[in-house]
């Protein structure tokens, strides 16, 4: 039966004519004998169009005004017709295997599919990075157990995900007033509602590190945090109404066991306390829930828990500068641009 299941691949793009080819030719080159490749072009004032053009009849192009990277998927994923769906970056590639190992596993109980994501440079070349590297490759039970509990999972980021389609459909329709520009902030955190995720430790996408995305940290932008830390808590409760709405009990506690969710608040707070969003916060309510969230495992492993609550103490306590640097070192190392998204997604704070 998983044979006969359709592969539908949506490609939203905005200005990386230099990229999106590479991502259409991956995505067709899928070895699987029922695929079906969606480009959506949103608004690009480069050559993207032409890119995508020279294709011709091999794919469907969705040319739209710019309306942003969701509204992108949401209309690509109306023209497609398959079982499932892969939301493509058009700045990543897909491996050809892709779609035999999502079969091989294939469960009508799954809610996501995820598989790790080999770190490419602009031009190619792989740089020796893997995403996720997995303390233990989790079980579908431990998932959803950390999710409710202490609203985080490991999971890739957008492309290393694909979806039934009943859980897109199900996703992109449910009512609520949380808004953000990312697709799988909705898809990534409600997955655990409706199923099981399913994880493939296998290498299955490129994931392309450059400078010109939107998620590229080249210089740490101190109030950038109380931003992170404001949409976190929206995509929080985004995630707790998915939950309420299926019956699943969420911890009223859970995003303040989140160890990922606590190193922001950190952050924010020895940055720029003066624009904070949460008012009374200190660094001694930080701690405080650090040393309570220490003791769920959330993906890590004991000795990867104690380095961020360390971590987190030389934040808070240390001086300025030193507060800075560590910062800085986590979130915005020069070396690895595109992978300050990856540290605020890649064992997800729940949206």
């Amino acid at each position: 039966m998983a044979r006969d299941l359709t592969l539908s691949v949506v490609i939203p793009n905005y200005n990386y004519a230099k990229y999106v080819g590479a991502a259409i030719q991956s995505a067709l080159d899928v070895r699987w004998p029922h695929v079906e490749v969606v480009v959506v072009d949103d608004g690009s004032t480069d050559n993207s169009l032409e890119v995508i053009a020279a294709f011709g009849d091999k794919v469907i192009v969705v040319a739209q005004a710019n309306a942003g990277q969701m509204q992108s998927c949401v209309n690509g994923f109306r023209r497609t017709s398959g079982d499932v769906i892969i939301f493509l970056d058009s700045d990543d590639a897909l491996h050809p295997d892709v779609m035999s190992e999502i079969a091989a596993v294939w469960s009508d109980r799954a809610s996501k599919f995820q598989f790790q994501m080999r770190a490419i440079d602009a031009d190619g070349n792989p740089t020796g990075n893997i995403l996720p590297q997995f303390f233990v490759v989790p079980t579908p039970q431990q998932v959803r157990q950390w999710a409710t509990t202490s609203g985080v999972y490991p999971t890739p980021p957008g492309s290393g995900n694909a979806y039934p389609r009943w859980v897109a459909e199900r996703i992109f329709d449910f009512k609520s007033d949380f808004v953000d520009r990312a697709p799988d902030s909705y898809l990534v955190t409600a997955a655990p509602i409706y199923g099981d995720v399913i994880t493939i430790p296998k290498l299955l996408v490129d994931y392309r590190v450059h400078g010109e995305n939107h998620g590229a940290f080249l210089q740490l932008e101190e109030t950038r945090f109380a931003r992170e830390v404001d949409v976190t808590r929206r995509r929080f409760k985004f995630f707790t109404e998915v939950a309420a709405s299926a019956g699943v009990h969420v911890a009223s506690d859970a995003l303040n066991r989140n160890m990922l969710y606590l190193c922001l608040r950190a952050a924010s707070l020895a940055l720029r306390p003066d624009c904070h969003p949460i008012a009374n916060d200190s660094a001694t309510s930080v701690l405080q829930d650090m040393l309570k969230a220490i003791v769920y495992p959330q993906g890590f492993s004991f000795a990867q828990r104690a380095s961020l609550l360390l971590w987190t103490i030389g934040v808070l306590a240390g001086p300025a500068r030193v507060s800075r640097a560590l910062v800085s070192w986590r979130y915005a190392p020069t070396s690895r641009p595109r992978l300050m998204r990856t540290a605020l997604t890649l064992l997800r704070v729940v949206r």
